[in-house]
């Protein structure tokens, strides 16, 4: 194991690494050969100056030689160290990324990284801890408003099959009117609470509806399913990008859901005098791609930034007329999240696009 240094003390470390092994390599590859000559020299010209034999030791060749093996030297080793340092960068990097596995070799061995690696490893585990108790804490919310949803569905069902009952009795034309209203109000209220419960399966429901189907099953599915929801045919349109048949894994009734949903939207936010509706389905990346336009209203960028929240609604009013609850888009992108994929909207042409990805691979 190595031993452990501060940044400081590698600093230290380097300069007098630096000294030593330029002192020797004078000694050893320079002094001696050139004392070893100069005694030859001198031995044959006894009667010269001693200038004469300093200049041997000191002439411009020395210099030059000096400053060479300094410069080899100092950048050798201060590569060395700067190596080491990028060395235990890249550690530290690394262990502060989550997806991003860790050799189990590697050793650090300076103080600084070493205790900023530690520091790391804390908060990873303090996140690690908030994000399971916020997990846990939305699944125990999940599971309370599902298990609420299905204990007032029975109640609400004895309401709805009551109120359409008394309609076939003799009443008033003001008495209608008041059960026509419980009736329509009973029905948001239901689907509602079918949103909500759809919306919290995804978290509960396992592996066992997602099979192999092939893409065209798929696309034809979701076709007759946009048919259904559709009274006129005419206004949608359907162009299939991918040029040949593949098998695909995905829990198609959860797709088939979401997809509803987009064009659920797209066909009450089209244009009520010229409603057009297009899809485009394509295959790329590994990923199964829906993109739906519609020639209506434009998002604005609140709902682009807010887009799949669950219980968000662009209209704060309450009291309004339009069954939006915020669940239908958290959905899709609950959705297009299990596939691994995502849920994007923008404007496009004049209309609004909602591209939904799944990763089917």
């Amino acid at each position: 194991m190595e031993k452990r240094v501060t940044f400081k003390r590698l600093v230290y470390n380097t300069c007098v690494r630096i000294i030593w092994q330029f002192l020797l390599a004078m000694l050893l590859l320079y002094l001696i050969p050139l004392l070893s000559i100069s005694i030859e020299f001198i031995s044959i010209n006894s009667n010269k100056s001693d200038y004469g034999v300093s200049s041997i030791f000191l002439n411009i060749f020395s210099w030059i030689y000096i400053c060479i093996a300094l410069i080899v030297i100092v950048s050798f080793n201060i590569f060395k160290m700067l190596k080491l340092i990028k060395r235990e960068m890249d550690i530290v990097y690394h262990k502060s990324m989550w997806l991003e596995p860790q050799c189990k070799h590697s050793v650090l061995t300076l103080d600084e990284f070493i205790e900023t690696n530690k520091r790391i490893d804390t908060m990873q585990y303090r996140i690690k801890e908030m994000m399971e108790n916020e997990k846990k804490q939305k699944e125990d919310l999940i599971f309370k408003v599902s298990a609420a949803s299905h204990d007032l569905k029975t109640p609400l069902t004895v309401i709805q099959g009551n109120s359409e009952l008394l309609l076939y009795s003799d009443l008033k034309d003001e008495q209608r009117e008041y059960l026509s209203d419980i009736i329509v109000a009973s029905d948001k209220i239901s689907n509602y609470f079918n949103l909500l419960i759809n919306y919290s399966k995804t978290f509960y429901d396992g592996k066992l509806e997602w099979q192999n189907y092939s893409v065209c099953e798929v696309i034809e599915t979701i076709r007759q399913e946009i048919f259904f929801i559709l009274k006129d045919k005419s206004i949608f349109k359907l162009e299939n990008k991918i040029e040949k048949d593949r098998v695909i894994n995905l829990n198609l009734n959860y797709v088939v859901r979401a997809i509803s949903n987009i064009i659920n939207n797209s066909l009450e936010y089209a244009k009520s005098n010229d409603k057009k509706i297009e899809m485009k389905v394509d295959y790329e990346d590994e990923k199964l791609i829906f993109t739906i336009w519609n020639n209506g209203s434009l998002f604005s960028q609140e709902v682009i930034d807010n887009c799949g929240k669950l219980f968000y609604r662009q209209n704060k009013d309450r009291n309004g007329d339009k069954s939006h609850y915020g669940i239908g888009l958290a959905f899709v992108k609950r959705v297009a999240e299990l596939h691994g994929g995502e849920l994007i909207i923008s404007n496009s042409n004049y209309g609004a696009e909602v591209i939904l990805s799944l990763g089917v691979a």
